[in-house]
């Protein structure tokens, strides 16, 4: 039998000369996302971590098993409340790229724990992992093989994200959303067809230049909505169109990117920039012309999209990313939920933490509560 090793990068550069073993590992995974592949991992890694205090601060845990990967999960350092250090995974409303890798054939009780021994030495008191598909297979493993070890853990539900299942014919799928939602789609689409032509545009296989084009386009769309004025859009946050720019090309040359613009009469007017890896497409951001709110440019896009995926053969999963709000819940045929997956070694120190965690963070998230719903850590909320 070939034994289990626990590996430690700390280095960008190792990540990178791990990525043929890390990429079979994702191929093999549940996980889908294209982001949680090794090069857009570091990616992530040289645009928010290493600009918050170097290399130092990165853990990438990997289980090794001869030659290969059997398990990964790449973390960083933060701060929480602004004033307590802790491991987070490398995901922020800006892009998600952390993810549990575990090989599906592995054994998983023993993969797991040799991972979960990790956990419990990285240097941070405690391990706070604030987007986390907790009812997954993997997560929920995961957590069984922390609590064998004695690890305290607390999961947290935050919000549900939304997938449209694709099967059948769209006529059909449309047909089951809301009425309100069917009347108020037609009647945007006609409101601007009379005043000309109006087109989707998928940009599915665009070469360097063009998505350097197409992206500029997009997110000066973004800059033309009510985002600017609430601060954070893409053009407007120093060093955010090179990241996306670099993302985006990466995604191209392994075939996954698509990016979308509706136009009306030739002008675009709103636009989704997303990924399709392993039969799912996300719908990771999208922003319309503030200009044309009245027509619902957002609802006619997305309508566009998920037609188009019914009509050829690709993906057979939509998944939306982002919090499911009552516009995303009406396009959407079913739901899973994201929870903050907090973690405490075997330490004096992390106990006492996680003791004034659980009977601080009711009251905590009662008071932000009382000044309104918030998704700001949210990949979805950079809508």
């Amino acid at each position: 039998m070939t034994q289990l090793k626990l590996r430690e990068i700390d280095s960008v550069d190792e990540l990178r000369e791990a990525a043929p073993a890390w990429d079979r590992l994702w191929q093999r995974s549940e996980v889908s996302l294209p982001t949680a592949r090794a090069e857009l991992v570091a990616q992530w890694i040289e645009h928010f971590a290493h600009r918050r205090g170097g290399p130092a601060r990165l853990r990438v845990l990997v289980v090794e098993k001869g030659q290969d990967f059997a398990a990964a999960v790449p973390l960083v350092r933060r701060r929480t409340y602004r004033t307590l250090p802790v491991g987070d995974l490398t995901w922020n409303c800006w892009s998600p790229n952390g993810e549990l890798l575990l090989d599906p054939d592995a054994d998983a009780p023993a993969v797991l724990d040799v991972l979960a021994s990790g956990l419990e030495k990285t240097p941070w008191p405690l391990l706070w992992f604030d987007l986390v598909p907790f009812e997954t297979p993997r997560w929920q493993s995961l957590i069984q093989a922390l609590a064998s070890r004695g690890l305290a853990t607390d999961v947290h539900p935050r919000y549900c994200i939304g997938q449209v299942e694709i099967r059948g014919r769209f006529d059909a799928y449309f047909a089951q959303r809301p009425k309100a939602q069917r009347q108020s789609v037609g009647k945007g689409l006609r409101r601007l067809q009379r005043d000309g032509p109006v087109e989707l545009k998928v940009c599915a296989d665009p070469g360097p230049d063009e998505i350097d084009q197409r992206l500029r386009e997009a997110f000066e769309i973004e800059n033309r909505g009510w985002k600017k004025a609430a601060g954070g859009t893409v053009l407007g946050t120093p060093g955010m169109f090179e990241f996306y720019r670099r993302q985006a090309r990466q995604l191209a040359a392994w075939g996954y990117l698509r990016l979308a613009l509706l136009e009306h009469r030739q002008k675009p007017i709103a636009f989704e920039f997303g990924w399709t890896a392993k039969g799912v497409y996300y719908s990771f951001k999208v922003g319309y012309d503030a200009a044309y709110r009245r027509y619902g440019p957002g609802h006619l896009l997305r309508m566009r999209l998920i037609a188009a995926l019914h009509d050829r053969p690709g993906p057979a999963l939509v998944d939306f990313q982002g919090p499911l709000t009552d516009a995303l819940r009406h396009w959407s045929t079913r739901s899973y939920p994201i929870g903050r997956l907090v973690i405490a070694p075997r330490r004096l120190g992390s106990r006492a933490l996680m003791t004034g965690y659980r009977s601080l963070a009711p009251v905590i998230r009662g008071l932000r509560g009382s000044r309104g719903p918030s998704a700001s850590a949210a990949p979805g909320s950079t809508r």
